[in-house]
């Protein structure tokens, strides 16, 4: 596979644009060039040189593994087709056997399966029957928070009318003899 100069790491537009103004046009001339004709190029340094072109060597040598495995895979499918053709013959009998025994896993999945679901839904009825206690006995709790409030309500005031009445009792007594002592005088 050929590749351009941006699909090295590092390298970008304006980076490959660069490099062709010095000649360096492809991955190949890059390589052909070292790190010395890498060098003369503004913005890359020792580092930056020898990081691009490691990153070159690297695109390089993934193409060529690449085929590598591509014609090993060639091969593999080759051998296992034949191996395939000779097993064929061989395993119509256990073919059968292992259809027989995939449904009978089947079936076993399909009643564990309905087994997990039955569970599910129990579990799903006991947590709404617990919700619906939990909401009647909050019920309950607010209504007996909301009875012990209004008798206290009702207690502070008639502390308060009592109150009300000492003080309004103290006020009259208070100006009656005010009223005394003024007659006197």
């Amino acid at each position: 596979m050929k590749h351009g100069l941006t699909d090295i790491s590092g390298i970008g537009a304006s980076t490959a644009a660069v490099l062709a103004e010095h000649g360096i046009d492809s991955v190949k001339t890059l390589l052909k060039g070292g790190e010395k004709k890498l060098c003369t190029v503004p913005g890359f340094g020792p580092a930056r040189a020898a990081r691009t072109l490691a990153a070159a060597e690297a695109l390089i040598s993934d193409d060529t593994v690449g085929s590598q495995i591509k014609a090993g895979a060639k091969k593999m499918a080759g051998q296992v087709k034949a191996g395939a053709e000779k097993v064929a013959k061989v395993s119509g009998k256990a073919a059968k056997q292992a259809a027989k025994e995939a449904k009978r896993l089947a079936r076993a999945a399909e009643r564990e399966a309905k087994k997990i679901a039955k569970a599910a839904l129990r579990a799903e009825k006991q947590a709404e029957k617990e919700a619906k206690k939990l909401a009647k006995v909050a019920e309950k709790e607010l209504k007996q928070a909301a009875k012990a409030a209004k008798k206290l309500a009702r207690n502070t005031e008639r502390e308060a009318n009592k109150a009300a009445k000492v003080v309004a009792g103290e006020a009259k007594k208070a100006a009656k003899a005010i009223k005394k002592k003024t007659r006197k005088e």
